[in-house]
């Protein structure tokens, strides 16, 4: 059940910072500010420059400001999933009130001490998730506040990620003059967002197919079953254009974002487009096929690695299939691509709130959603989370860490830069195939996404 008042969400992505500021009324979700920056300070989703990534959220805070009229003063922040841990937990404590009746305050207390378990020193929880509480022995119980007990338990998920990740975050919020509310693991939130009922129940996996990077999350049975992130994204199909054209980043976004597509047979060999290359006085044509080519090698590249991973934790086959989001996800062929290589059903989400129809939007809308609904049990949660210092707050060493891909499951992925196997040949002509000109093929999807 959706909490009535103002709520805020920080996305910090390799591209764009982005904030949302929504208002719940009676359960509805009505967005009132969005703020919309290009990144700095942030590679790979991860924050490299606290100076800059500080710089960067001032100016989305205050379009968003702008936009709502109202002020800004605490946010809740989405964590990526980089290196994150999900560890099941429980706690147990005596009811001591005389009345034997089950407070907040014994809720607060369970959850504290299922937090008492071990974590590694360079670890962090992030939140605490309680699944059931028992009381003297009946399980299944969602809100034992007003019940009678001589003994409540909770069993739960303990999310941990590395404390170096957090204090640079909540360092950067903070230099930009907000306090961080709630620090929120985006994968989580974009799945209960993004999947219906059914499919939370079922399973299904959302991709994120971002600037910097791909984070992948399948959820079943209401819970977050398996997450990870690659290190290589939308960007990386620009690099990719930028060194086998030999043209400029600036030059191969605009030709990815205007001329681009993942589906090779949907390409014209006739068609070209001039392009300015290093070492050539004059532009070069090249063919939409030889474009698609490129493009196809990294998307084809990154969507086998997160197949075999899916395949290994036994998610690929869920019956929701698999759901696209993030702004790598919006160019024509994606999703037909998608379907070809994983082979269940694929779709893209496009959110439905008014002037953020757009699949980029997704992760922000997520992480107000879920905090926007969050029930009074997990609010107490949360905030017994928070009250551990013990927990939140460790020496940290501030200079800037190495950059690793998560492991989840006792499941490594190694890391790789690598441009896929594309040879920079000559485009080929092939006269007797003839397609509609580049100019006539209008890419209605960018259009029906904004309002």
């Amino acid at each position: 059940m959706a909490r009535n008042g103002f709520f805020t969400g920080l996305d910090i992505g390799t591209s764009s910072i982005k904030i949302l500021v929504a208002e719940f009324i009676s359960g509805e979700m009505n967005v009132i500010g969005v703020g919309n920056v290009p990144s700095t300070g942030v590679k790979d989703g991860i924050i490299i420059d606290i100076e800059a990534a500080a710089e960067a959220i001032k100016k989305a805070v205050e379009q968003a400001e702008e936009k709502a009229g109202i002020t800004i003063d605490k946010i809740n922040v989405g964590l990526p999933a980089n290196l994150l841990q999900i560890e099941p937990t429980q706690g147990m404590i005596p009811v001591p009130s005389e009345s034997k009746e089950i407070k907040d305050e014994d809720v607060d207390s369970v959850v504290k001490s299922a937090l008492t378990k071990s974590i590694n020193p360079e670890r962090e929880v992030i939140s605490v998730i309680p699944e059931e509480f028992i009381v003297d022995g009946f399980q299944g119980i969602r809100d034992p506040r007003g019940m009678m007990g001589i003994r409540l338990e909770m069993r739960g998920l303990i999310y941990t990620g590395p404390s170096t990740i957090l204090h640079n975050l909540r360092k950067t919020v903070e230099r930009a003059g907000i306090t961080v509310e709630n620090i929120i693991i985006s994968p989580l939130a974009l799945a209960k967002s993004v999947l219906n009922e059914g499919e939370r129940e079922f399973g299904a996996t959302v991709i994120d197919m971002g600037s910097g990077q791909t984070t992948v999350a399948s959820m079943r049975a209401q819970e977050l079953q398996f997450t990870n992130t690659y290190a290589e994204g939308g960007e990386y199909v620009t690099k990719d254009i930028s060194k086998v054209l030999k043209t400029s980043m600036q030059i191969a976004e605009a030709l990815k974002f205007n001329f681009g597509s993942a589906n090779i047979s949907e390409t014209s060999v006739t068609e070209t487009v001039k392009v300015d290359v290093v070492g050539s006085e004059l532009p070069v044509d090249v063919t939409e096929r030889y474009l698609s080519e490129i493009i196809s090698a990294r998307v084809r590249h990154i969507l086998e690695r997160v197949k075999q991973d899916l395949e290994r934790a036994r998610l690929l086959d869920l019956p929701g299939g698999v759901i696209l989001v993030g702004g790598g996800a919006i160019m024509p062929g994606v999703v037909e691509l998608a379907q070809e290589i994983l082979g269940v059903n694929v779709k893209l989400h496009v959110p439905n709130q008014v002037g953020i129809r757009n699949p980029m939007f997704a992760g922000v809308i997520g992480l107000v959603e879920f905090v926007g609904t969050m029930s009074d049990v997990d609010v107490i949660a949360q905030k017994a989370v928070f009250g551990e210092e013990l927990l939140r707050r460790k020496p940290i060493d501030f200079s800037p860490q190495e950059q690793k891909v998560p492991v989840f499951n006792d499941h490594p992925v190694p890391q790789r830069d690598v441009v896929p196997n594309i040879e920079t040949l000559p485009p080929v002509q092939d006269p007797a195939e003839a397609k509609p000109k580049l100019s006539e093929r209008v890419r209605g999807i960018f259009g029906s996404m904004f309002d």
